[in-house]
């Protein structure tokens, strides 16, 4: 006899939303709920860092040309699940921003969004997640690996290109003048 394996309905991100109020770390990937790990100490410095690096040039400029945000929660929808994802870092071009801003998760992608790895994260939850940002429409997303110290830039339809200490991080497209020399990125590190 054959038994029929009963089938878990997927959440959406309106119930994730609901569950996330314990305030525990977690993503939601098409549907199915993953539990997230606290950062470890690498990851935290090298986070900070960039956030200060990206606000410190957005307040050198003359006019607001966008927001960054840590952790947003970012709603992906396809056909018949959701996920809901959240970069380290993001970045977000003024004139993509909804007004009034969302209380929830965002129901736009970043322009530009920043993972940075963790010892935990594997190369595979690391490039899923990457794929399905720029799936979703983001632009440019940084990759940045503090034990290895060198930075992987994706692009819509480009060759992915590693930078590492020597290199100088930009990213024309979205934030005109911007430069980081890798070796800074990881500097505190030492």
């Amino acid at each position: 006899m054959i038994s029929a394996t009963p089938t878990r309905r997927k959440m959406t991100a309106e119930e994730f939303w609901q569950l996330c109020a314990d305030g525990k770390p977690r993503e939601l990937v098409r549907g199915e709920v993953v539990e997230k790990m606290p950062v470890g100490t690498w990851h935290a410095i090298t986070a900070s860092f960039i956030d200060y690096r990206l606000r410190q040039f957005l307040a050198s400029l003359k006019e607001r040309i966008g927001v960054v945000a840590v952790e947003l929660g970012v709603t992906i929808r396809y056909a018949d699940e959701e996920s809901v994802r959240a970069p380290d870092i993001a970045f977000i071009r003024k004139e993509r921003l909804p007004q009034p801003l969302p209380e929830g998760y965002a129901e736009f992608v970043p322009d530009l969004a920043i993972e940075v790895v963790s010892p935990y994260d594997t190369y595979t939850e690391i490039h899923d997640k990457v794929d399905e940002f720029l799936l979703a429409g983001v632009s440019v997303v940084w990759v940045v690996d503090p034990q290895r110290r060198k930075v992987e830039v994706y692009q819509q339809d480009a060759p992915t290109e590693t930078l590492r200490a020597g290199d100088v991080l930009t990213c024309e497209a979205i934030l005109p003048g911007f430069a980081l020399p890798v070796s800074e990125i990881f500097a505190e590190l030492e």
